[in-house]
């Protein structure tokens, strides 16, 4: 801080000195000016922390900007694969209609649709519970000794 120093003049009679100096009285000095005063090395740490913090800013706001970047790819992807999705179901419901089945099935396959359904009914009655304590008729013989001898080699 500069200091400017003011030559002093020559004194004066001390009558016209008291005239002029009535309206005038001693201030203590502002003790809160003093603090505020910082000396040259802390002046240079504040300038130099100053930078360092807004290089910090500097550096995250990149990083943020990076970072948004990765995020706006990230979004284009999403939306190509939402887009590539809905395609792949509007070909599966188009594969899976019955108009294109009956086409490949008719065309490709040979098949014929199938007419009205025919129902049989039978022309005796169904059997009453008397019918049902008798023993059931003999299956067929199927032993292995009935079919064994067409089995064995001819010499």
């Amino acid at each position: 801080m500069a200091v400017a120093r003011v030559a002093p003049l020559a004194p004066r009679p001390a009558r016209d000195r008291d005239r002029r100096d009535r309206h005038l009285r001693v201030v203590p000095p502002n003790r809160r000016a003093r603090a505020l005063r910082l000396s040259p090395r802390t002046g240079v740490v504040l300038t130099v922390l100053l930078f360092v913090a807004l290089f910090c800013v500097a550096v995250s706001h990149a990083l943020l900007i990076e970072g948004q970047a990765k995020v706006d790819d990230l979004d284009q992807q999403v939306a190509a694969e939402q887009a590539r999705y809905e395609e792949l179901r509007r070909d599966v419901a188009e594969l899976e209609s019955p108009q294109r089945i009956l086409g490949e099935a008719t065309g490709e396959l040979g098949m014929v649709p199938a007419g009205d359904p025919i129902w049989l009914s039978p022309d005796e009655p169904a059997p009453t519970d008397d019918v049902l304590d008798e023993p059931p008729p003999e299956s067929p013989d199927t032993s292995a000794a009935r079919i064994k001898p067409y089995l064995e080699p001819t010499g």
